[in-house]
């Protein structure tokens, strides 16, 4: 049988890489040289679904989870070792919509190919000063770069983002959809899951800006930083730039006696008129006079990087970074002491101004604070010889140490090493950091995101006695309660969707009274429906107090081209509850509780017994295959099927859209007699009717045609594995030579949604989900074999069949 490992690559749309394969070296490496982990597994990602399968592969084998966008984070986070590590860079699109300004970008992308893309449009965000830089690692973090001063910081840039959870579930989140989500991502890292699509805010720069180096000598140092911090307490919002205390190049431009000397370069930037940005930086380029002045108009792009010569990939890396609350004269003595004995040419200290529209951002609007701070100090030691280690290390907790009584006692997280969590709750402060905890609680209770500056899920605290943890640090009454209140949040969600809230607010928000009274509600209840409904997306309230549709309770509406609105009211239904309740006797007796809580089977009391349940039944399945038809025909070429046979297939227009999109294509479809009496009204309004037969048929018998294709389109699910092979027979029999079966299911691979898809298997049908090696051998036992599985967009897959004797 398959390892489990081998059917993820089955899984995913992307690749599995693993130790000895011809790139697994390559796709582990990092920035850091002193970094050097070994994955178990990279899974290289092309989708949202991709990420969902690797984040439950982690979870069902107990190991270690890791995201890699650009990998370019000094604690080398982004793989760890005998762990599974999600490399998003193949995701890494980047469309831009120059009209209005935004940008969605891939959760894979890095800088370099975002300002590309955007700068065709003469449009920017703030982003890395490294264009090799992921720009999901600096987005999560907050987002320092040159145009923080102009534009804010990068997450103040955000609009959105599309995350996929620990439970493998994908949300947006903005600041209508999920706010608290939202708040917490801005600032929070990748504590709370895996962004894999970002949206931005974009804003005019360039494509030519003014900026570039200017180089000063060591003996003016001081005397240039006290310029530099009196020039930019009234400097504009379009100056941005920094003082980088490196060692002079081996470039020509360099005096021979200079280089590989300590030297003080001001990197200087104007994002308005070039013009006006000559008289603006002019204080700073004559001061000294420098040594060289290289500021000139410049491409953006090439002012992104202007630092990367200086930033060599593969070297012992070591950082430390403090938020200067202030910079008097005695911070600027111990700048210059240590910057002039640097231990090696490769370190480089950069002192950045911050203020302007940064500094304006309300300090709560998101989980990012700090925004008091007028500069940012940032040490990077970098060196060649990992035996030189320990002097290097030494140098650099010195300087930090000297500069640490003028800090805000925060830090840019995105700049420091793994200094513990005190560190952590430091650069948020305690109210905000308890309120990342919750949400930590609420997003990731398990802590499978660790792989970060982290934000453990349960706050430390001392305790009399030790509480029961679920075995990765989480309080387990805790989470057991969570799971358990799921039972709230979908009995509410069914009641929305029965009360038609969602349809009342299709105009437009709507007052409470008013929702109430069509609703025919008490309108102080329904106000608390929709409160609790609020907390997970569904609803939200205008600044005037009006209730509002959001993308999630919009879906519930019948009127959306995507509702599942009928599938709300199916699963709220009395006796879907009732059956439920008799889960205990399903699990006992392995018997469907529906057929004791009815006295009779599912089939018969829809079609005979309960016509308004039956027809409710038949509006949620066709709903579901409005979107479900769209995954499955862009994952599989039903052109040159031939005369397709679509068994049981009344509940879906899958049929019926195949022939709409192919002409030279006809088909039957195959159903029990109470289901074709409703289909066949179905397919003359679609105009199928010459190609499209309707027929009566016992399809657990045998089917009373032959067919070149035959598509069981959710079928299998329905039933045991003994119905299940004699479909299976009666179909392979009623296959012409060289004929396929197509079976849509949706495969057991640990993901909860199958899991409990299995149950309601269980529960109503006697049904059950399988996994692929089950459909294999139930295959198998029907003189059938599975020559390809391809995967959807949606949880289904395709099971593609052959005769064994073809």
């Amino acid at each position: 049988m398959p390892s489990d490992e081998s059917t993820l690559d089955n899984r995913i749309q992307g690749s599995v890489v693993r130790p000895g394969d011809p790139h697994y070296d390559e796709y582990r490496k990092v920035f850091n040289g002193m970094i050097d982990r070994r994955p178990s597994l990279i899974v290289r990602c092309a989708s949202p679904a991709d990420v969902a399968e690797g984040i439950a592969h982690a979870r069902r084998h107990g190991l270690p989870l890791s995201v890699r966008s650009g990998g370019h984070g000094v604690t080398g986070d982004a793989v760890l070792d005998d762990s599974v590590c999600l490399d998003l860079r193949p995701m890494n699109s980047v469309t831009i919509d120059p009209d209005r300004r935004r940008a969605l970008v891939g959760g894979g992308a890095n800088w370099g190919e975002f300002d590309a893309a955007a700068q065709e449009y003469g449009l920017a965000v703030t982003g890395g000063r490294i264009r090799s830089t992921g720009v999901a690692g600096l987005t999560l973090g907050s987002g320092s770069g040159w145009l923080e001063r102009k534009f804010g910081l990068t997450c103040d840039s955000l609009l959105s983002v599309e995350l996929v959870t620990a439970d493998g579930d994908v949300l947006r989140a903005s600041e209508t959809e999920n706010s608290e989500l939202f708040w917490g991502v801005r600032g929070g890292g990748g504590n709370f899951g895996v962004v894999t699509t970002f949206e931005f805010q974009l804003h005019p720069v360039g494509p030519q800006v003014l900026g570039g180096l200017v180089m000063y000598p060591p003996f003016q140092v001081a005397d240039l930083i006290r310029q530099f911090r009196d020039f930019m307490a009234t400097a504009p919002d379009e100056v941005g730039g920094a003082l980088a205390f490196i060692s002079a190049p081996d470039e020509p431009f360099v005096p021979e006696f200079a280089r590989g000397k300590p030297v003080v370069g001001a990197t200087l930037a104007y994002f308005g008129p070039i013009e006006e940005g000559i008289e603006v930086l002019r204080p700073m380029r004559e001061f000294g006079p420098p040594v060289r002045d290289m500021v000139a108009p410049i491409a953006y792009t090439d002012l992104q990087g202007l630092l990367e010569p200086s930033n060599h990939e593969g070297m012992q890396n070591y950082w430390k970074a403090e938020f200067l609350a202030e910079l008097p004269d005695e911070a600027i003595d111990h700048i210059v002491r240590f910057t002039q004995t640097v231990p090696s040419r490769l370190t480089q200290t950069l002192l950045m101004p911050l203020g302007g529209a940064l500094a304006r951002v309300d300090n709560n609007a998101m989980a990012f604070g700090q925004r008091e701070a007028p500069f940012n100090i940032h040490i990077m030691s970098m060196w060649e010889d990992a035996a030189d280690t320990e002097r290097q290390i030494s140098w650099t907790r010195e300087f930090h140490r000297a500069v640490q009584p003028y800090s805000t006692g925060g830090a840019y997280l995105n700049f420091i090493g793994n200094e513990g969590g005190d560190r952590i709750k430091a650069a948020f402060g305690p109210e905000k950091y308890e309120r990342l905890v919750r949400l930590k609680r609420r997003y990731d209770p398990s802590n499978v995101f660790a792989g970060n500056q982290n934000i453990p899920p349960q706050a430390e605290a001392v305790e009399e006695e030790p509480k029961e943890t679920d075995g990765q640090g989480h309080f387990a009454p805790l989470a057991v309660l969570e799971l358990l209140n799921g039972m709230w949040v979908a009995r509410a969600l069914q009641v929305a969707a029965h009360l038609r809230i969602a349809e009342q607010l299709a105009g437009g928000p709507r007052t409470l009274t008013e929702l109430a009274t069509e609703c025919g509600c008490d309108p102080a209840a329904l106000g608390r429906l929709i409160s609790a409904l609020s907390t997970v997306g569904f609803f939200a309230r205008t600044a005037e107090d009006k209730i509002q549709q959001t993308p999630l309770s919009a879906v519930l509406s019948d009127d959306h081209p995507q509702s599942v609105g009928a599938v709300a009211r199916l699963f709220g239904s009395n006796w879907q509850w009732q059956a439920w309740s008799q889960l205990e006797h399903s699990v006992r007796n392995g018997e469907p509780a529906l057929d004791q809580v009815l006295g009779t089977s599912l089939l018969e009391f829809l079609d005979t017994m309960s016509p308004d349940d039956g027809a409710l039944f038949d509006q949620a399945m066709t709903g579901l295959s409005r979107f479900l038809n769209r995954t499955i025909l862009n994952a599989y070429d039903f052109s040159g099927a031939g005369r397709i046979a679509d068994v049981s297939g009344g509940h879906s227009t899958l049929l019926i859209d195949i022939l709409a999109g192919d002409p030279s294509l006809s088909g039957v479809l195959l159903d029990r007699p109470a289901i074709t009496a409703k289909v066949r009204g179905r397919v003359r309004e679609a105009g199928l009717g010459d190609r499209l037969d309707v027929v009566d048929c016992d399809f657990l018998r045998s089917l009373p045609e032959q067919a070149d294709t035959i598509v069981l389109n959710r079928v299998l699910h329905d039933w045991d594995d003994d119905a299940a092979a004699g479909i299976l027979r009666a179909c392979r029999d009623a296959l012409r030579p060289g004929g396929r079966i197509v079976a849509v299911e949706q495969l057991m691979t640990g993901d909860k949604r199958a899991a409990f898809l299995d149950l309601q298997m269980l529960v109503l049908r006697g049904g059950r989900e399988r996994s692929r090696e089950e459909m294999a051998e139930l295959f198998g036992r029907s003189g059938l074999r599975i020559a390809e599985t391809i995967n959807t967009t949606s949880p289904m897959c395709l099971l593609i069949g052959h005769a064994l004797d073809d």
